[in-house]
């Protein structure tokens, strides 16, 4: 089977000169692109692998000279597009020259980007594990991901370790010189003690800020991987898509076993503290292939905190400027607030994730798509039905973001054609 073979690392023999060097950069760049264009079609990738492999296509491009010349202004952006796209395009063709049926041509391409976001997973997963807080399920996750590359690499394992605790180690050092940084910069002033209490309410200028900052950060590559488990326990395949409307766009969706999509997911999952501050529920937006908005949740509390949960979305179908639309003050405002309509998700019977699923009405989605492009709406999660609307200021008041909302719609139109 495909994740069953163990493939050797491959490494590029650079040459001494510039052009060599250039042309083994640009052949990895190639490479990459071959291997996510057969996932592309064939998914092979788990979600949360997919998800990371677009931290190395960042890494690949750096090196590249269009990078460069970009950044310093000697080319435009269609110079920066076409320099691209003609690397991309010879990696597609070798790609399509592959049948997805045939693993034993897939191998060496997917095994080996597979080899490239393991090292970048596991050591975030690493940091992460410092979190002596850290909840029993993404523990859980860390150890289900670690059980399923431990096998590929064999005797190799220790080797792997060891690589991954350098990369962990490399991003730790990096946080600890920003600290080190902010701590002399924060030593110049004189705050005063009251205003150095309000710096350390919101977390500002601690000696280990960047440090915990990147340590809680990496809880998302848990969550990430609890996601897919969820997904999958469900009877879900959680993938990742490339949109026809749009090729340098992506979308995520639920399938299920017959490669059918069910959900395409309108948002990123995500933790959310309950109204209540009685606990957290992992929640994304998502909609059916026939419009209809869902709210799906899950997670090892959300069964008990929403058994009579509900989950409130406050709309402001008023087009607003760009820089008002995404004013996070005016969103706390009572004049936003005045002018949103709320929208109460009602419970269904549908199983989504092993935790209550939630559907909105059809004027939900329409009070979106008045207001102006990208506008983000605010909602709450309760764990009754009948809260009161929460205040403007209340932090327990979520921002829920539109951007994927307006790329599934193009998808969807995309689609129709």
């Amino acid at each position: 089977m495909l994740r069953q073979i163990l493939l050797a690392l491959a490494f590029f023999a650079f040459g001494h000169g510039s052009t060599l060097a250039q042309d083994a950069e640009e052949q990895a760049f190639v490479t990459y692109q071959t291997a996510r264009a057969i996932d592309n079609k064939c998914h092979f990738l788990r979600y949360f692998e997919a998800l990371e492999a677009g931290g190395i296509e960042t890494d690949l491009l750096r090196p590249l000279w269009f990078s460069s010349a970009y950044d310093a202004g000697k080319i435009d952006a269609e110079q920066y597009l076409a320099a691209f796209n003609k690397l991309a395009d010879m990696g597609k063709a070798v790609a399509a020259g592959i049948n997805c049926a045939d693993q034993q041509a897939a191998a060496p391409h997917i095994l080996a980007l597979r080899d490239q976001i393991a090292y970048r997973l596991y050591s975030d997963i690493m940091i992460a594990f410092e979190d002596k807080g850290l909840s029993d399920e993404r523990k859980q996750a860390g150890h289900a991901y670690e059980a399923m590359i431990a096998p590929l690499y064999g005797e190799h394992w220790p080797a792997f370790l060891a690589q991954a605790q350098r990369f962990a180690q490399a991003k730790v050092d990096d946080a600890r010189s920003e600290d080190a940084e902010s701590a002399l910069a924060f030593g110049l002033f004189d705050f005063g003690d009251m205003y150095e209490e309000e710096l350390e309410a919101y977390g500002i200028g601690g000696d280990d800020f960047y440090v915990q900052s990147l340590i809680s950060g990496m809880a998302g590559t848990l969550d990430s991987i609890l996601f897919d488990m969820k997904a999958e326990a469900a009877g879900y395949r959680a993938r990742m898509e490339r949109s026809p409307a749009d090729e340098s766009a992506f979308f995520t969706t639920l399938a299920d076993a017959s490669g059918a999509r069910v959900y395409d997911l309108l948002g990123t999952p995500a933790r959310y503290e309950l109204y209540e501050q009685t606990g957290e529920v992992y929640l994304v937006f998502a909609a059916t292939q026939d419009r209809q908005m869902r709210i799906l949740t899950w997670g090892e509390d959300a069964p008990v905190l929403l058994a009579d949960g509900s989950v409130t979305l406050l709309i402001n179908p008023k087009p607003l400027p760009p820089a008002q639309k995404s004013d996070y003050a005016y969103m706390r405002s009572q004049q936003w607030w005045g002018d949103a309509i709320p929208f109460r998700a009602q419970r269904l019977d549908e199983p989504c994730l092993g935790a209550p699923c939630f559907g909105l009405p059809p004027e939900a989605m329409e009070a979106i798509l008045k207001g102006s492009p990208d506008q983000p709406f605010r909602f709450y999660i309760s764990s009754a039905l009948d809260t009161v609307h929460a205040d403007p200021e209340d932090l327990r008041t979520h921002t829920g973001y539109t951007y994927a909302l307006y790329r599934w719609q193009a998808l969807k139109a995309a689609e129709a054609q």
